[in-house]
């Protein structure tokens, strides 16, 4: 009786422990590993338990994991880079809708970073990032539709998604707008426009813009500038109200001629904005 009592009791504590371990959701497991990994100091064996909880939650198809085992195996940061596993993961995520996951692949398409560059594969993947509001994405549409990286030029639609990039903040999408309408291919040239353009991307980061100033001044007359400099702050102001209602922001090379997805520090306020 004794014995059979103990092996009642050990199925209950080896049921009741396999169901504790079963209520664990991928969600926890992906916060617990991004403590791990963001604490301000971690040892090997902290990053190998975020590593295995983030391949567990991803196992059970959780995308914000996925997402971040992509970005660890692209980023070479706690784990060797490999492209391909990065891609594989990204991958994953990205027909989950993970909008992080869809920028990463169209931007290593698109720049050929690791891979054969493919701008086709870029553009599919741009454009679900981009349906998000995402500023990146938008930018490297904008390139592509400019002419740029193997695609057939189309400057309505580059303008558009330089504007959807620039009303966001990157002060390069800013120039590039203000190019196309200084060249006046997008209808009639409007060097007012292209001017206030230009000081508002100086002002938030693009000094290759100032090349253009000074050249533009002369033409406008001082009327004409003024009124640009007036218009660039009520623009300015409005970016900045943008950004502000936004948390995924701030990060190293966000708004960059190249820029890149949320890093791994990110990712807990990026995903599901």
């Amino acid at each position: 009786m004794k014995t059979l009592t103990c092996m009642v009791i050990l199925v209950f504590l080896l049921d009741h422990s396999g169901a504790g371990q079963s209520r664990v959701t991928p969600e926890e497991q992906y916060q617990k590993a991004l403590g791990f990994l963001l604490a301000s100091s971690h040892s090997q064996t902290d990053r190998d338990e975020a590593l295995n909880l983030l391949r567990a939650a991803a196992d059970k198809n959780y995308a914000p994991a996925q997402t971040a085992l992509g970005t660890l195996y692209a980023k070479d940061s706690f784990t060797p880079r490999d492209i391909s596993k990065a891609i594989d993961w990204f991958t994953k995520a990205a027909e989950q809708d993970d909008w992080i996951a869809q920028l990463a692949l169209g931007r290593i398409y698109l720049l050929g970073d690791g891979v054969p560059q493919d701008s086709s594969r870029a553009k599919i993947w741009l454009l679900r990032a981009a349906s998000h509001g995402d500023s990146a994405a938008a930018f490297y549409l904008g390139l592509l539709y400019d002419g740029r990286l193997g695609m057939p030029t189309d400057h309505e639609e580059a303008a558009k998604w330089y504007r959807q990039s620039a009303e966001a903040g990157n002060p390069y999408a800013l120039e590039k707008l203000a190019n196309l309408i200084l060249k006046g291919q997008l209808g009639k040239r409007d060097p007012q426009e292209a001017y206030t353009l230009l000081l508002v991307a100086v002002e938030f980061g693009n000094q290759g813009a100032m090349l253009h100033l000074d050249s533009m001044e002369g033409d406008l007359g001082t009327n004409g500038a003024e009124a640009a400099r007036k218009e660039a702050v009520n623009m300015r102001q409005e970016i900045q109200a943008n950004r502000s209602k936004n948390p995924c922001n701030g990060w190293p090379g966000q708004f960059e001629l190249r820029p890149v997805p949320p890093p791994i520090s990110f990712l807990g306020v990026c995903e599901g904005k």
